[in-house]
């Protein structure tokens, strides 16, 4: 995405779905941060919780409005340390990217607030142009994982110095990667403990993790993004792989082979 800010705001901190800008002359912050909301009662629903985020929290302090244009507005109240701080929010959704958008927030100390600073986001939400996450090069690395699934394995095992009592737990996480863009994520996860009061077996599985998934190339690194029909996104940096067949995101390694739920 792109977006147009007004003068004196520059980058402080980019990661994956998030920008920070500041500006020397404002006791605040302007970010964008991605979502993955995609209909009207998901982005009420989502809109009318507390906003939180690293250093500061708040809470609704106004309806939660639609624009002219389709976009949503909303005022938060709360603190960012011991400052008091006022939000406002705008949310547009992509058509390009089919789930999800952009939420852009400025924050500013209550002392320092006015509607200009209301305005100003939804000015600036208004300059916001969508672009696809992948490009030639990252559709052509996509096809790697077309019809394939990624697999993890995880085992846990720990127990008192005589061996009386022991805990154990193992997880098995799935993620099959359709030619049509969806992903079906599947979980399983089994837990046990033995000796002393403990005796027993709990097992889980989880399969409702049900999307869009993209590929993007960072600084010649594959990024595997996933937004869920949760409205949840996540990203995947894959920071090495091996000939044998395993990649390395976020420290985890995983297993690539067929899949046999996507084609």
């Amino acid at each position: 995405m792109s977006a147009s800010v007004p003068s004196g705001w520059q980058i402080q901190e980019e990661n994956y779905g998030q920008i920070l800008m500041s500006n020397p002359n404002v006791q605040g912050a302007l970010m964008f941060v991605e979502h993955g909301w995609y209909n009207e009662q998901m982005i009420l629903q989502n809109m009318q919780q507390n906003i939180q985020e690293e250093g500061f929290q708040a809470a609704l302090a106004s309806d939660v409005m639609q624009l002219e244009n389709g976009n949503y507005i909303a005022l938060y109240q709360g603190y960012a340390g011991q400052q008091e701080v006022i939000i406002v929010a705008v949310v547009s959704q992509s058509k390009l990217w089919q789930i999800g958008g952009v939420m852009t927030l400025i924050l500013v100390t209550a002392e320092q607030f006015n509607d200009n600073f209301q305005n100003m986001a939804v000015e600036v939400s208004n300059t916001i142009r969508y672009r696809s996450f992948m490009s030639k090069e990252a559709q052509q690395k996509a096809n790697m994982f077309k019809g394939r699934k990624l697999i993890r394995y995880s085992s846990y095992y720990t127990s008192d110095w005589a061996n009386t009592v022991s805990v154990g737990s193992s997880s098995k996480t799935t993620i099959n990667f359709c030619s049509s863009g969806k992903f079906i994520f599947d979980g399983y996860s089994d837990f046990s403990a033995g000796g002393g009061a403990f005796d027993g077996q709990v097992s889980s599985s989880n399969t409702e993790g049900v999307g869009l998934w993209s590929l993007m190339v960072v600084n010649n690194y594959m990024v595997i993004r996933l937004v869920s029909l949760a409205g949840e996104v996540n990203y995947m940096p894959i920071e090495s792989y091996t000939d044998e067949g395993y990649y390395y995101i976020n420290g985890d390694k995983w297993a690539i082979g067929g899949s046999s739920v996507c084609n």
